[in-house]
């Protein structure tokens, strides 16, 4: 009895040492607060969104691509689809590409926000046009767009992109 007792109190012990512990080390969950309009953090995913909309305009479905993960943590949903990886939305870029002679996209109206030191959430407002390969140009289409960029390392990378087509 004695010792369970004692186990009883090393075990209290022991929780209460590790829970002062954990309140004098720097809460993760909690990162320092961050400037959610960080100019220079904004201006370089905004210049990374940008290059992918430039690639986009010049059907460069590698070029639109080169600024996600590069790996397969990346997904890109569209409408009622969601690619997975970035193999899987290289593949299927190629092909609705390889249909298009060219198009346009205009950013309207963008909002970048820094959540975390390694996190920023794009919205976009975009407005585009298509021609296929006859040359058939289609009316102008609303975009509406989301990246959620992830930092790694120095790199900025998109990890998550959402575009849907206004109906």
């Amino acid at each position: 009895m004695l010792l369970r007792c004692s186990s009883r109190r090393s075990w209290i012990l022991a929780a209460l040492v590790t829970a002062a512990a954990c309140r004098s080390q720097p809460n993760a969950v909690n990162p320092a607060a961050v400037n959610p309009n960080d100019p220079e953090i904004v201006a370089t995913v905004e210049a990374i969104f940008d290059k992918a909309v430039a690639a986009a305009g010049a059907v460069d479905a590698e070029g639109v691509l080169s600024v996600s993960t590069r790996d397969d943590t990346f997904t890109f949903i569209t409408e009622d689809r969601m690619l997975k990886g970035y193999d899987e939305t290289l593949a299927a870029f190629r092909l609705t590409y390889a249909l298009l002679q060219g198009q346009t996209n205009q950013v309207i109206e963008r909002r970048a926000r820094v959540l975390s030191p390694d996190v920023v959430l794009v919205s976009a407002v975009l407005e585009g046009t298509y021609t296929d390969k006859a040359g058939f140009t289609f009316p102008p289409v609303g975009l509406g767009s989301t990246a959620v960029f992830v930092r790694r390392g120095a790199e900025w990378r998109v990890i998550h992109y959402h575009q849907s087509v206004a109906k």
